[in-house]
């Protein structure tokens, strides 16, 4: 039996004994002109952000990263950051919890993960995958592609370190609940870029990747099988809400964005922050759900 700890659950446990300081947190005294608090598996996204806003902007800013996207709001609620950056939907049962608040929700994007395949599987033939076939190659029930209508090769299944933005949608997609899943026995890539270079030099190779990145050069995306639908991870199908792994990226505030809150919220709003969240294997607004404005949900 492997009795290896998942990263995430390790990692969540140094930072809530105090033993890891939260990623991208400062450790100066010097005082940030914005608090965030974030999941961790938007820390890229958001240290490159960070940056970049020094850098053009000189605003200092601080991220402290959190398992879950409740934390952040926690963090929003109690004072202890200025922007929570969550990675679900603002729901009405979130608003309940902070009555004291008035939540404004400002969307800025989409994390989609793509089931990418190498370039010898497209052509092929292997252009679609369901859920269940997926989970017997993660399991390595399945080996050979022949077994699931493919050619006679063998797969070679790349997957990410557990607790991961990409692997979390993936194993939620698989298991209904990250937790649920195995501990598998193959090769981890670190980010959606190195899935595509081990995708493009690896023949009969598959793996989960930020959407964003699947090039149809390199590597090409699977459409995924649902209720006998194909549906590809295209702007259009995210945003209708019609391909599933998927969550949002949503930056929320105390109050309308003013001041530096809203420099930080203009910006990943604006094309350079398209550019760098596009970057990171993530789409952009066009995949982004378009909400009707409501009194309780205002637009911005």
């Amino acid at each position: 039996m492997d009795r290896r700890i998942p990263a995430f659950i390790l990692v969540g446990m140094l930072l809530r004994f105090g033993l890891l300081p939260a990623a991208g947190q400062d450790q100066t005294d010097e005082k940030p002109d914005v608090r965030i608090s974030a999941s961790l598996s938007t820390m890229p996204l958001l240290t490159a952000a960070s940056r970049i806003l020094k850098e053009q902007k000189g605003l200092r800013i601080k991220i402290a990263t959190h398992l879950t996207s409740v934390d952040d709001l926690d963090d929003l609620s109690a004072g202890n950051a200025d922007l929570a950056f969550i990675t679900k939907p603002l729901t009405g049962p979130d608003r309940a919890r902070y009555p004291e608040m008035e939540l404004v929700a400002v969307p800025v994007g989409m994390e989609v993960v793509a089931i990418g395949v190498s370039n010898d599987l497209w052509d092929a033939g292997v252009h679609t995958i369901k859920q269940q076939t997926m989970q017997d190659i993660y399991e390595q029930k399945v080996t050979n592609w022949k077994a699931v209508g493919g050619p006679d090769d063998k797969i070679t299944l790349f997957s990410f370190e557990q607790g991961g933005g990409v692997w979390e949608i993936f194993a939620t997609w698989l298991y209904g609940d990250a937790r649920k899943a195995p501990l598998p026995k193959v090769d981890n890539v670190a980010n959606s870029q190195d899935a595509r270079d081990a995708l493009e030099f690896t023949p009969g190779s598959i793996a989960p990747i930020g959407a964003a990145l699947v090039d149809n050069d390199r590597c090409h995306a699977l459409g995924v099988v649902v209720s006998g639908t194909a549906v590809a991870p295209t702007p259009d199908q995210v945003s209708s809400g019609a391909y599933p792994l998927v969550r949002p990226l949503v930056a929320v505030c105390n109050g309308r964005p003013t001041l530096n809150i809203r420099v930080v919220t203009e910006f990943l709003t604006s094309d350079a922050g398209q550019a760098l969240i596009k970057g990171t294997g993530a789409m952009g607004l066009e995949a982004a759900p378009k909400p009707t404005p409501t009194p309780e949900s205002p637009a911005y």
